[in-house]
C-alpha cells in the first residue's frame, strides 16, 4: 500500500513533543524561605527563569502557536520524500473554535461586581470604566484557555490611578512559599532585550515584584542568567505582590492542550486527501502495445492537447496478408478508499469536539430549532468545566479587589475591607428561549411591566427612556385633544351674531 505523507512515523515530531510536554512543563515554583531570603539568593531566581525558559516557555509558545494556526505537525520544515509529488499542508483552526468558544460561554456576557454600599459600587465602576473591566476579564479568560493560566498585573500610576493589565503567560511567573496556603514571595516577568547576531548570547530584562517594592535586573545568558541591577527599586504600598495567576484547573491546562495529537491526525488526513487530489493530475501513462509516437513534436503537441492518438502496428502472416496489432492506453494512479477516509476523518473530528466538550456547530443536533432548555442538556460538559473555571477565576477576583482595596484604602477612596465581600456574578452566554420563559411565567400568573417588556426587545436600547418618549406622547395627544374640544366654532359664532 502507497503512504503518502507518512506522519505517522515522523521521528522530529515525537521527539518535539517529548521535548514541549515536559512533566514539569506546569511545575507551581516554590520556596523555602520568606520574600527577604529569596530576594537575597539571586542565584535562584535565576534558576527559576532557566527552568521557566527551558521546560515551560517552550509548551506556552507552542499552544500560543496552535491557536494562531501555525499547527507545527504541519508547519516544520521537512517536505514530503518524493520531491516530484504534491506537498499540500491543511491547518485547520480547531485550537482557537476550542479557546474562542469556551471563553465565550464562560464570559460572554460581563460578570457583575457588586457592592451593598452605593458609595463603594460608584467608586468601583469608575475602576471598571477605566480599565475596561469586561473586555479585560475576556482576555484573561482566553489566556487561561490556551495556556491554561493568566497573570494580572495592578499598578499605581504617575496620574494617581489604579490601572489593571495583564502581563504575557508566556514570560511571567509567580514564586509561592512553602505553607499550606501558597501565599505569593515574588513574581517575575522577563522578555528579551537584546539578542546578538549569532544569537549566541541573548539579555533578558527582568522585573521581581515583592509585597513591597519591583526590583529592576538584567540577565546575560552567557553568564546564566546572573542578575544584575538595572536601576533602582520602586516601592508600592499595595502590601501584597501586584501579579495575581489564573488557573484554568488545577493541573493549570489549556482548554485544547489534551486534543492537540487529535488535531494533528486531521491535519495529517487532509493534507494526505489534498496530496492524493493533486497527485491523481500527474498519473502516470501506461502504454501496452509495441507502439511509435513519432517524433517528439507530434509527441508534445498530443500532450497539450491531453490526447494520445496511438497508431497500432501491422504485422504480416505467413501468406502475405497484413493485421493490426493491440493497442491499449491507460492511465496509472493510487487507489483511494472515499468512504473509509471520510469516516475516519468524521471520527476523529467527533471525537475533538467530544473531549473538549464543545458543540460542532455544524451538527444536525444543534440546529436553530432547538429549544434553551435541550441546549442546556447538549452544554452539560461544557458547563462543567465552566463550573470549574469559575470557582477558581472567582479566587483570582477575590486577590485581585484585595489589591485594589489596598492601593485605594491608602487614599482613603473607600475602606479597604469594604472590597473583601463583594459579590461575584457569572452569567452564561447561551442562547435562551425568551418566549418559552415567558410563556411559563405568564401562564402560571406573573405580571410583566412595560419596562421589563421593552428591555426584551432587541431594537429598544433604552426602556426608560421609550416610556418616557410614550408618556410624552400621550400628553401631547391629550392637550391636542382638549383645544379641539374647547376651540371656538367659528360657524357657531356666526349664527349667534345673527
Amino acid at each position: 500500500m502507497s503512504h503518502v505523507n507518512n506522519f505517522e512515523r515522523d521521528l522530529e515530531y515525537r521527539h518535539h513533543r517529548d521535548a514541549v510536554f515536559r512533566r514539569d512543563a506546569t511545575e507551581v515554583y516554590s520556596y523555602e524561605g520568606t520574600t527577604e531570603d529569596l530576594l537575597d539568593d539571586r542565584p535562584q531566581i535565576s534558576r527559576f527563569i532557566m527552568h521557566h525558559l527551558e521546560a515551560q516557555a517552550p509548551r506556552l509558545r507552542m499552544l500560543n502557536d496552535y491557536y494562531e494556526g501555525l499547527n507545527f505537525n504541519l508547519m516544520r520544515s521537512r517536505r514530503r520524500r518524493e520531491k516530484h509529488l504534491a506537498d499540500n499542508r491543511a491547518a485547520h483552526d480547531f485550537a482557537s473554535y476550542i479557546a474562542d468558544f469556551v471563553n465565550g460561554y464562560f464570559l460572554g456576557h460581563a460578570i457583575q461586581v457588586q457592592s451593598d454600599k452605593q458609595q463603594t459600587q460608584t467608586k468601583l465602576d469608575a475602576l471598571h470604566e477605566l480599565n475596561d473591566i469586561d473586555s479585560h476579564n475576556r482576555s484573561i479568560g482566553l489566556d487561561l484557555s490556551i495556556f491554561g493560566r493568566a497573570y494580572e498585573y495592578i499598578i499605581r500610576n504617575q496620574d494617581d490611578e489604579v490601572r489593571i493589565y495583564k502581563s504575557d503567560a508566556r514570560n511571567t511567573f509567580v514564586v509561592y512559599d512553602n505553607t499550606i496556603e501558597q501565599n505569593s514571595l515574588i513574581a517575575v516577568r522577563y522578555w528579551e532585550a537584546e539578542r546578538d547576531d549569532d544569537e549566541q548570547n541573548i539579555i533578558y530584562n527582568v522585573d521581581v515584584i515583592t509585597p513591597d517594592a519591583t526590583y529592576f535586573y538584567l540577565a546575560n545568558k552567557v553568564t546564566n542568567l546572573e542578575l544584575q541591577e538595572r536601576k533602582p527599586p520602586e516601592p508600592h504600598s499595595f502590601g501584597r505582590v501586584t501579579i495575581t495567576e489564573f488557573m484554568n484547573n488545577e493541573k493549570r491546562r489549556g482548554d485544547f492542550e489534551k486534543v492537540i495529537p487529535l488535531i494533528d491526525l486531521y491535519d495529517n488526513a487532509q493534507s494526505d486527501t489534498a496530496n492524493y487530489m493533486s497527485d491523481l493530475n500527474d498519473a502516470m501513462l501506461l502504454i501496452k502495445g509495441n507502439v511509435d509516437l513519432g517524433d517528439d513534436d507530434v509527441v508534445r503537441m498530443q500532450k497539450e492537447a491531453n490526447v494520445f492518438h496511438l497508431q497500432p502496428p501491422e504485422y504480416e502472416n505467413d501468406v502475405g496478408n497484413m493485421s493490426e496489432g493491440n493497442v491499449d492506453a491507460q492511465y496509472i494512479y493510487k487507489q483511494y478508499d472515499v468512504n473509509g477516509v471520510e469516516a475516519y476523518k468524521d471520527r476523529i473530528n467527533e471525537n475533538i469536539h467530544m473531549f473538549t466538550n464543545t458543540p460542532d456547530m455544524t451538527d444536525e443536533n444543534f440546529s436553530g430549532t432547538t429549544s434553551g432548555q435541550a441546549m442546556k442538556y447538549k452544554l452539560f460538559g461544557l458547563e462543567q468545566r465552566a463550573a470549574i473555571k469559575e470557582g477558581l477565576y472567582r479566587k483570582g477576583l477575590r486577590r485581585r479587589y484585595k489589591l485594589v482595596g489596598e492601593i485605594m484604602g491608602v487614599n482613603r477612596e473607600v475602606q479597604k475591607d469594604e472590597l473583601n465581600n463583594l459579590v461575584f456574578t457569572f452569567t452564561r452566554n447561551l442562547p435562551k428561549s425568551t418566549k418559552e420563559e415567558m410563556d411559563m411565567y405568564l401562564s402560571a400568573g406573573g405580571q410583566l411591566s412595560k419596562s421589563t417588556l421593552m428591555s426584551l426587545v432587541s431594537f429598544i436600547d433604552d426602556p426608560q427612556q421609550e416610556i418616557d418618549k410614550i408618556e410624552k406622547e400621550h400628553e401631547e395627544e391629550a392637550k391636542l385633544s382638549d383645544e379641539r374640544a374647547y376651540a371656538p366654532n367659528a360657524l357657531g359664532d356666526d349664527d349667534d351674531q345673527e
